[in-house]
């Protein structure tokens, strides 16, 4: 692998991680809303820093591609930059991308229409992102690149939700002073967020699968992107079942020693936010296999 390529793989995950933690404190600002937790401040203030941030690594990203496609050293690749953003389908993806970082950086100094904005400019990055993949083999607006963008958003949600809830939730509640009934109510809706989200990355992700290995030359067990694939379905799967023994075994006793204010709650609490914190690197790691994935040719050997 080349040494510029694999800084663009650094760049990307960290991109991914931040486009789903930007994701996740938009969701958890509408749950912790809805269950009478209101830190919408301590949450403001991190998704203008998430979107600055991925502001920042769009620009350096498209100075690593410009030195990739021209060919040229990475110190001399500002003459090329012009040339993709003008010549190249990967230069209109990925101004559609950026100016979706930069309305998500804008929306922030707006208080009454600030998360719909801050939503939108989410969308047109992921847009971007998934016209400058794989998934574009098949032509702008198809089926293919739309699947792949749900694919993408559902994806950010479970994990940045995750990934949020597990870094800041005490925080966040010591900030808005929740009690055990806000708390558990807020949990049972990340749970029930990270499921819905769930079903729609399995679907569309299988879907994203079979199309990426249609004209593989040899057996997927058998590519380098096979052996990544497997690697992040491993991280899947034991994300899968952190969150499905938090919801099944955990949270109903949280939930019902809140409503009952059982001293023992604080106990049950903390079970589920280990599992959730545990459940949070294991999603780290599926974004940062996913950025390998983007950079592997899909089924090569």
């Amino acid at each position: 692998m080349e040494p510029l390529v694999a800084v663009q793989i650094a760049v990307a995950a960290l991109q991914n991680l931040l486009f789903a933690m930007a994701a996740g404190s938009l969701a958890c600002a509408l749950m912790g809303k809805r269950s009478g937790i209101a830190a919408s401040a301590a949450l403001r203030s991190g998704q203008a820093g998430l979107a600055i941030v991925l502001t920042l690594t769009a620009l350096a990203y498209l100075w690593l591609q410009a030195a990739v496609m021209s060919g040229s050293p990475l110190a001399g690749a500002g003459p090329a930059v012009t040339a993709v953003l003008t010549q190249s389908h990967y230069g209109v993806a990925w101004s559609v991308g950026f100016i979706g970082a930069v309305l998500a950086v804008l929306s922030r100094l707006s208080d009454r229409r600030g998360l719909p904005l801050f939503a939108a400019g989410l969308i047109a990055w992921v847009a971007g992102k998934a016209a400058a993949s794989h998934a574009a083999d098949a032509g702008d607006f198809s089926a293919r690149e739309l699947i792949h963008v749900v694919h993408l958003c559902a994806t950010a949600l479970w994990a940045g939700s995750v990934i949020v809830a597990g870094l800041l939730a005490r925080r966040l509640w010591r900030v808005a002073s929740a009690t055990a009934v806000q708390r558990a109510a807020f949990c049972a809706a990340l749970s029930h967020l990270a499921t819905a989200a769930l079903v729609i990355v399995l679907v569309t992700g299988f879907y994203n699968v079979v199309q990426d290995t249609a004209h593989a030359d040899a057996p997927l067990v058998h590519t380098p992107w096979g052996h990544i694939l497997a690697a992040k379905l491993a991280c899947v799967a034991l994300a899968i079942a952190l969150g499905g023994w938090n919801r099944m075994a955990v949270l109903p006793v949280l939930r019902t020693r809140a409503e009952e204010n059982d001293p023992a709650y604080g106990a049950a609490q903390q079970r589920f936010d280990t599992l959730l914190a545990i459940e949070a690197v294991a999603m780290v790691a599926v974004l940062v296999l996913a950025a390998v994935l983007g950079h592997t040719a899909p089924g090569g050997g």
